[in-house]
């Protein structure tokens, strides 16, 4: 039986603190250098505080070299990194066969601080539509010549090792034969004042794992990975091949990671299992390791939970610095050199253990026999993601066979107004305001929640959205949480309230930015919420796209059906920037699941 086309890595580029090329990024490792340095820089936070950040001067002569005025930085930066991962590809771009995808947390997210306060109040397309990711991954898309849109995975600091997951399964099922994968995220005020809003940040270089470890540092770069299914695009000599993925939600917290580990531990079985490897024949694994408190005792639960306390383990973050949407493809090439060198990569600012459950972090750099990884990441919305990499191919688990896919129940929210089944469920009395609408929306479901009223309106309206489909419609509690998936997409992405945040920050002289608005600075937290209420623990994903990408969607869902777990999948649009709003969401799943 056909399994799948086998997924080759055909090269790779890294742009980071530590240089500006894959080999010197990881020269600069095996030497046990770090890119984390203080950095006092006015125009992105008030104090000096340690980050890693690139060489500005010799970012500047590269855009000038290659005639990028005319980008912001962040596409530039996107752009210099698929540059570099060309340059031993030759492949053919313009190619129909030939996709882009761009994960990111937040973007050209710096264009808002040119804004006045006026344009940002407005709250309209209009003024900040160059702050859009699918309109980035358009323009860069459109310097390389592609040929077919591009597709921006946004799902916090999981959209990198997401979108290879993505990748991996497009070329598996043969929709592509290239995709060009680039994460990337750059240092802004934006970023940098959320962070310190949380009292995240350490005032030192992180230590990932340390008892001592009290907060992140800040990163930025990109990092591209050039993903085939044809196997004369790979390097000669040793192949490497993306074997399998997962995407499991905690629904804890939209902020805090899971006090069990549980969320992390599905998707590493999972992906396990899709990779069709034995838990025995991992050689290391690469970890999220952020360095803040919970998130690394979340890890060493989770690891415990799979049996895999054992096997050595790392982070890379003490070297780069969290890189946010660019950590996840930056670090699987980290870990792919280091597959290929055979060598283990040491945790940088590690000293003594200060998690609750045993670990195997790596101490320093160790020649060892390589073959196989698991590269992992988490993030805000209870977002968990794992991948296996490995140089020797395996066939990954059969597809599931089973009845055509079957259109379900819909609920579509506009005009201040709501339809289930085309039926009208609910409507405003008067006009009013985007939140006047989706509060009397919610007080119409006589389901208190207090926690409604703290959300923004993209997660009320995403919340309200699969309340009014459930209400007709109550089938969530015949499956397994762990095998619902939610897939949506949006074009404003967070927008209406990374205004909220910018407003914050805009004024020197009256500089407050709040936690409690920045944690909703990311479009995936509309499905965290959901996650959370109705305890969804399956595959999840955020998509920014310009245009109504629904045909995407079901394709993607008729893929998660047939090759994983999933059995039932809610996906649709969640979109709102000010005034202007949609959603509509429909229950996907197999003919005899749905009933």
């Amino acid at each position: 039986m056909k399994t799948g086309h086998k997924v080759f890595v055909a090269a790779d580029n890294i742009i980071s603190a530590l240089g500006f090329s894959t080999a010197e990024t990881m020269d600069a490792i095996w030497r046990g250098e770090t890119g984390i340095k203080r950095m006092h820089d006015k125009t992105v936070y008030p104090d000096p505080f340690p980050a890693g950040y690139i060489d500005r001067k010799r970012f500047r002569q590269l855009c000038a070299q290659h005639g990028l005025a005319q980008y912001a930085p962040f596409e530039a930066l996107v752009i210099l990194s698929i540059q570099k991962a060309l340059q031993p590809a030759a492949l053919n771009l313009p190619d129909e066969k030939t996709l882009f995808i761009l994960s990111s947390t937040k973007g050209n997210i710096g264009y808002l601080n040119t804004l006045r306060r006026a344009e940002l109040e407005r709250k309209h397309p209009a003024p900040v539509q160059d702050a859009m990711l699918w309109r980035s991954a358009q323009r860069v898309a459109g310097y390389f010549g592609m040929k077919n849109t591009p597709l921006v995975v946004s799902n916090a600091c999981v959209s990198g090792v997401a979108a290879v997951e993505l990748g991996a399964r497009l070329l598996r099922e043969g929709l592509f034969e290239t995709i060009i994968i680039t994460g990337a995220d750059e240092l802004t005020a934006f970023t940098v004042s959320g962070f310190q809003a949380f009292k995240s940040v350490s005032p030192e270089a992180c230590k990932p794992y340390d008892r001592h470890r009290d907060g992140l540092s800040i990163g930025e770069g990109a990092g591209t990975l050039i993903l085939t299914r044809r196997e004369e695009y790979a390097p000669a000599g040793r192949k490497i091949y993306i074997l399998g993925g997962a995407t499991a939600n905690d629904a804890n917290h939209i902020s805090g990671p899971s006090r069990t580990g549980d969320g992390l531990h599905y998707a590493i079985e999972n992906a396990l299992a899709q990779a069709g490897v034995p838990k025995n024949e991992l050689d290391f694994i690469n970890l999220h390791g952020t360095a803040t408190v919970f998130n690394d005792e979340m890890e060493s639960k989770a690891l415990s939970l799979s049996a895999l306390s054992g096997v050595p383990s790392n982070s890379l973050k003490g070297f780069l610095g969290h890189t946010l949407g660019a950590s996840g493809v930056i670090e699987m090439i980290a870990c792919m050199e280091s597959l290929k060198q055979n060598r283990l990569i040491a945790t940088k600012g590690f000293s003594a253990l200060g998690v609750p459950e045993p670990m195997n972090i790596i101490t320093g750099n160790t020649e060892k026999e390589l073959h196989t990884f698991l590269k992992t990441a988490s993030g805000f919305g209870g977002f968990n993601s794992a991948i296996v990499v490995s140089d020797k191919y395996t066939d990954p688990a059969l597809p599931k066979t089973a009845g055509s896919i079957q259109l379900s129940p819909a609920c579509r929210i506009s005009g201040h107004k709501i339809w289930v089944n085309k039926k009208l469920a609910f409507a405003a009395t008067e006009a009013g305001t985007t939140a006047a609408f989706l509060k009397a929306a919610f007080k119409n479901l006589h389901a208190p929640n207090m926690k409604f009223y703290k959300m923004d309106n993209l997660c009320k309206l995403g919340y309200i959205a699969m309340e009014y489909l459930l209400q007709h419609h109550p089938v969530l509690p015949l499956y397994d949480g762990r095998k619902i998936a939610l897939l949506f997409s949006n074009a404003a992405a967070s927008l209406d309230t990374d205004i909220d945040h910018q407003l914050t920050i805009c004024d020197e002289n009256n500089y407050f930015p709040s936690p409690a608005v920045f944690v909703y600075t990311l479009p995936n937290i509309v499905l965290g919420e959901i996650c959370i209420k109705q305890k969804i623990q399956g595959e999840t994903a955020c998509f920014i796209s310009g245009a109504d990408d629904r045909d995407f969607l079901r394709r993607y869902a008729d893929i998660l059906l047939r090759t994983t777990a999933t059995e039932l999948i809610i996906a649709g649009r969640i979109d709102c920037l000010g005034e202007i709003y949609e959603a509509e969401i429909q229950l996907y799943g197999f003919e005899k699941s749905l009933v």
